[in-house]
């Protein structure tokens, strides 16, 4: 790769990156996972680097907390994703001898697979691009990149691999979930420039785009439509919030990663500057959703809960039932917005 394609990483993450090139030469086996409701960042950051891996000769497993999406299947043509079941892997996990976790810094968000991995004896690397971490042993992680699946794409440089066709669509797939299609601020030139090289290593922009953004099923409109009718505008305008519940979930058949994507939808109203979604995961289990424009920053108030993120797109995962939670994150809300009343 061109040593344009490294501009604008710190010395700092290049250091970690040399670093976890050196492990990956010592070791042979590599167990990958990513967090809770599997997204196209993560899932495309698994494909790309276990398909370099192999090109090493290097045994890897892909072990999840739910099966892939049915729009991010195209990414799995071997068949190297699984779901973890502990009586399954449990003997996969210990074998293994470098544990990698994309698109997460923490165990707590890696479901099953995190607990199986909590008396895991071998080497621990993070790769993310979320602020955060302290699990692994080697974590490069740069809030700055657009995606995981940008530092997976330096990775495989830093390691003198090839980026095939099939990587170079799975990469171009976590740059485009994670900009939402070059519509959020981490689309930055880098970004940009990482999407046209991957164009020219292969990718299919067109179907990588229509998975992303145009293979949901109809029962997944029904649940956005849901979603819309729920929205509460606040503080004249610049607070806009809404919920997805259990309930709601269970009656157009989707899992909570069919709502990938709504807050963002409610940040597009019209003077918006806060939007907030509540996603009932389960019974007293709540994930709430930031998302904001302008001068209005989240991260804070993620952190608050217990969460982390972007300055300007974060979350948390809130113990309790779903009025009560709603109730708090709102009163943190209006403090962040101040008293302008709704």
């Amino acid at each position: 790769m061109e040593s344009s394609d490294l501009h604008g990483f710190s010395p700092d993450i290049l250091d970690r990156v040399d670093a976890l090139v050196e492990l990956i030469q010592k070791h042979r086996r590599f167990l990958l996972t990513t967090h809770r409701d599997p997204d196209g960042d993560g899932l495309g950051a698994e494909a790309a680097l276990a398909a370099g891996l192999q090109q090493l000769g290097k045994t890897v497993v892909v072990l999840n907390d739910e099966a892939t999406p049915a729009q991010y299947e195209f990414l799995d043509r071997e068949g190297l994703f699984q779901r973890y079941q502990p009586s399954r892997h449990r003997e996969l996990v210990t074998t293994s001898e470098v544990a990698v976790l994309l698109d997460a810094g923490r165990l707590e968000r890696m479901g099953a697979p995190g607990r199986g991995l909590a008396k895991f004896k071998g080497r621990t690397v993070v790769l993310d691009h979320h602020p955060g971490g302290g699990w692994a042993d080697i974590e490069v992680v740069e809030p700055e990149a657009c995606s995981t699946t940008e530092l997976v794409y330096l990775l495989l440089g830093r390691l003198g691999l090839e980026v095939t066709a099939s990587m170079a669509n799975a990469l171009l797939t976590g740059v485009l979930v994670d900009t939402d299609g070059f519509r959020n601020l981490n689309a930055t030139p880098r970004a940009h420039r990482l999407a046209a090289r991957l164009i020219e290593l292969g990718a299919d922009a067109q179907r990588v785009r229509e998975a992303v953004f145009a293979s949901w099923p109809l029962a997944r409109f029904r649940l956005q439509a849901d979603f819309f009718r729920s929205l509460h505008t606040g503080h004249r305008g610049r607070l806009v919030w809404g919920v997805v519940s259990r309930q709601a979930l269970k009656r157009w058949r989707q899992t909570p990663a069919a709502v990938e994507g709504f807050v963002e939808y409610s940040l597009a109203v019209r003077g918006a500057e806060l939007s907030v979604l509540f996603l009932e995961e389960a019974e007293g289990v709540v994930r709430v959703s930031f998302r904001s424009r302008g001068e209005v920053r989240v991260d804070g108030l993620a952190r608050d809960f217990g969460g982390g993120g972007h300055q300007k797109a974060a979350g948390a995962r809130v113990e309790g039932p779903l009025p009560a939670v709603r109730r708090r994150v709102l009163t943190e809300v209006a403090k962040l917005l101040g008293p302008t009343g709704s």
